[in-house]
Order: structure tokens, then C-alpha cells, then sequence
């Protein structure tokens, strides 16, 4: 099912951001563990969303600031939906590299 599909891609994705610094912005819904899907929430360090979301852009990743959704977290939102098989090694060199120049 698609759904299966993001939730595959998902996990995928979040590892390599979590291997590299980043963290779940939104991990649960009020009580509930969020579960992976279309889009997921990551935050670096004390980066403000806006700030991240610029900065990603220069490692080829783009997002959505967590601000345009309402909220008053500090991350953003990246989407799974154009994941594709061979583009996680190379997210996973960039985001090895947005560590590297982005040092906690």
C-alpha cells in the first residue's frame, strides 16, 4: 500500500537525519507515538525552522518551516513522497556533510 510505502521511507529518511544530529520535532500526538508517513518533523540543535529550512536547501534537501503550519515548535517538515531508492546514499553523504559544517 502507499501508505506502507511512506512509512518505509520514512524510517529510512529519519535514520539518516537522526545519524546525523537532527531530531524529532513531533514524536507523539498527545499521548500517541506519531507513526511514519507522508511527512515527519526534524529540528538541529537550537537552529529556529527558518534558519534549518535555509540551510538544507544548500545540501539539496528542501522543507516546509514548522512556523507555516501554525506551529510555535522550532524545525521543519520534510515530506517522503519523492524519495527514490538511489537518493539515500546521497542524503545520507550530504546530511554526513551538514553535520560536519554544522557542528552541535
Amino acid at each position: 500500500t502507499a501508505a506502507a510505502e511512506y512509512a518505509r521511507r520514512a524510517a529510512l529518511s529519519k535514520k539518516i537525519f537522526m545519524d546525523n544530529g537532527f531530531h524529532i520535532v513531533y514524536d507523539n500526538d498527545v499521548t500517541e507515538r506519531v507513526g511514519d508517513g507522508f511527512f515527519f518533523t526534524i529540528g538541529y540543535g537550537t537552529m529556529s525552522g527558518g534558519d534549518l529550512l535555509k540551510e538544507l536547501l544548500y545540501y539539496g534537501v528542501s522543507s516546509i518551516s514548522l512556523s507555516t503550519t501554525g506551529s510555535e515548535q522550532q524545525g521543519v517538515r520534510a515530506c517522503t513522497s519523492r524519495m527514490r531508492e538511489e537518493l539515500y546514499p546521497v542524503m545520507e553523504e550530504r546530511m554526513r556533510a551538514f553535520k560536519e559544517d554544522h557542528p552541535l
